[in-house]
């Protein structure tokens, strides 16, 4: 049985290479031209930016059929994952920036000067309510709250920094005043979610969520769907996707702060929950982290219970999952080289942003600047600062490690 790609050559994707100056017919009375396998195309368009391969959709129809092929985009997919890169959205007014910039791999030396690149923008009102809902295989998640007709609706949006798309999504169902959403992917089904959670604001002492919302993408038949929760809990911060299972902090009742981990199957849409180890502090900073395929919980050491990073921060700790169903943790302390003093600014107030493949963690301040990569193996600090971005130094930015870069393009 031949593979699709030996029918695409044997079929309308063959390309000739000619030369115009010659006659298509030469000396001996063959064609001149050769054939190029699919194969060939496939490795020479791979190695385009993502802005090229935009530019060449519009050649022909042939090349676009090419470029929009599921097999092409899900291998352009997984080669950009081999390069990742920084996605920082920066708000500035009524909108969001994005911009990429090479994730540094194993850096080395103090500091370094990075380009970034300018993406593309979409509206956005902090004032409202809007949240950057995280960055899951390319796509970023957005949640607005605008006012229609005299009512607050809250309307989720997917972008796509690399394709330059924003599609406005389904409104989530609800009476509440307050959402917060996760994005997820389902790597088996092969499909993206969202996970919505409200709850009231004013007049109630009881945070916790009352209803709980799932959006599957790309089945525009189904709408948001109502699933059950058996402790009632309110989400903390962005959420971490490991092996197709989301896990966020949160607090079970307000003001009791963060006291458990929840985990989210996306396949079966249940919730499960983790208990925290004796003597496990999870501070409003901790920032839940790949750890070798295990969850972990990234924090600053030592008895600020505010859980910031700055120069006067001496150590790390590390909480990593050894047994889910028994709830075991193993605590890792690094302790931080004495030039963190002085390679972090006096007055910078910092943030984990997370943990890289090779071990590298990564922080930053909350409004434009700079990047630090701690590695604890190695006990360097490293401190990147990026070129193209002058005007958003003063603004808010979310930073987000691993990105990659998709080609495909939206359809709902």
């Amino acid at each position: 049985m031949k593979t699709r790609r030996q029918e695409d050559s044997e079929d309308a994707l063959t390309i000739s290479r000619r030369n115009n100056t010659q006659s298509p017919t030469s000396t001996n009375g063959r064609e001149n031209s050769e054939p190029i396998p699919v194969d060939i195309i496939y490795e020479i368009l791979l190695k385009l930016p993502t802005k090229s391969i935009a530019r060449c959709r519009c050649v022909s129809k042939l090349w676009s059929s090419i470029l929009v092929r599921p097999d092409f985009t899900e291998l352009f997919l997984t080669r950009s994952s081999t390069r990742p890169q920084l996605l920082f959205a920066c708000e500035k007014k009524d909108e969001l920036f994005f911009f990429t910039a090479p994730q540094s791999q194993n850096p080395d030396g103090n500091s370094s000067l990075v380009s970034s690149s300018y993406q593309m923008k979409v509206h956005y009102d902090p004032f409202y309510s809007s949240q950057v809902c995280g960055d899951v295989r390319g796509l970023v998640c957005l949640t607005h709250r605008q006012v229609v007709k005299g009512r607050k609706e809250t309307v989720p949006m997917i972008c796509n920094p690399s394709t330059r798309q924003a599609l406005p999504l389904p409104k989530v169902k609800t009476r509440k005043v307050k959402v917060r959403t996760f994005s997820i992917y389902d790597p088996i089904g092969k499909l993206f979610k969202l996970l919505s959670m409200t709850w009231l604001c004013y007049g109630n002492d009881d945070k916790n969520c009352k209803e709980y919302q799932i959006l599957t993408l790309g089945k525009p038949s189904l709408p948001w769907r109502m699933i059950g929760c058996s402790m009632p809990h309110h989400p903390v911060h962005n959420g971490m996707i490991i092996d197709g299972c989301l896990y966020y902090q949160a607090m079970v009742g307000f003001g009791s702060g963060i006291s458990t981990i929840v985990c989210f199957d996306v396949r079966s849409e249940k919730f499960r929950f983790v208990k925290k180890a004796r003597g496990m502090s999870l501070y409003g900073e901790s920032t839940l982290v790949n750890y070798e395929g295990r969850l972990g919980a990234l924090q600053s050491g030592g008895l600020d219970i505010s859980g910031t990073v700055d120069s006067h921060t001496r150590s790390l700790e590390l909480w990593v999952l050894v047994d889910a169903e028994k709830h075991e943790w193993s605590k890792h302390l690094y302790v931080l080289p004495p030039m963190w003093k002085n390679v972090v600014a006096e007055e910078s107030d910092l943030y984990i942003v997370g943990r890289t493949s090779t071990n590298d963690i990564v922080l930053a301040p909350r409004y434009l600047s700079d990047v630090f990569y701690y590695n604890p193996e190695r006990n360097t600090i490293k401190r990147v600062e990026f070129q193209g971005m002058d005007e958003f130094k003063k603004c808010r930015v979310h930073t987000f490690l691993d990105h990659m870069e998709d080609v495909k393009l939206m359809q709902l």
